[in-house]
């Protein structure tokens, strides 16, 4: 097991921002978006090293888009990918939401480079800790860097052994 921490807690050098908290930090209508905040804004004031992987930047936007499209579909009735392929100006109007959460991530936060070993340990986490590909390449992009602390609001990196991670109750 991790070790669980609250956002309150002593904080690591280096903490990995995972993508659902980069979500509840710029979702103005997330359960947790006002901790998200103040959260990041301590991880800044107190100087801590943010970095993130390109599977937080490909699952932030996904999650913009689809979440447009899916909006877009319950108004029209269509399924979602026909308004993907029917309408591209919803897909090019979510996509002014996600350069502006890129830019604010480029600003907050270093990326990480997937590496061949982060991509080997990923699918050794998969197994050993049964994380979803996404989720064990977030903890083995980070643990290839030396990385230990997460932010997240998903419970299943707790089953990691070896970690620290920050979370709201």
């Amino acid at each position: 097991m991790s070790e669980r921490r609250n956002f309150h807690e002593a904080l690591e050098p280096v903490i990995y921002w995972n993508t659902s908290f980069v979500i509840a930090r710029w979702d103005i209508n997330d359960p947790f978006h006002h901790e998200c905040v103040a959260f990041s804004q301590r991880l800044m004031a107190e100087g801590v090293v943010c970095v993130v992987s390109d599977f937080t930047y490909n699952e932030f936007a996904f999650h913009i888009i689809h979440r447009e499209l899916l909006r877009e579909s319950r108004r029209t009735g269509q399924w979602w990918r026909n308004v993907l392929r029917n309408q591209p100006h919803v897909f090019q109007a979510a996509m002014n939401e996600v350069e502006i959460v890129r830019a604010e991530l480029e600003r907050r936060t270093i990326l990480l480079p997937v590496t061949e070993t982060a991509h080997d340990l990923a699918f050794t986490l998969m197994r050993q800790y049964n994380l979803l590909p996404t989720d064990a390449y977030h903890v083995a992009v980070a643990l290839d860097a030396g990385v230990s602390a997460f932010v997240s609001l998903d419970e299943d990196l707790l089953a990691v052994d070896g970690i620290a991670v920050y979370t709201c109750p």
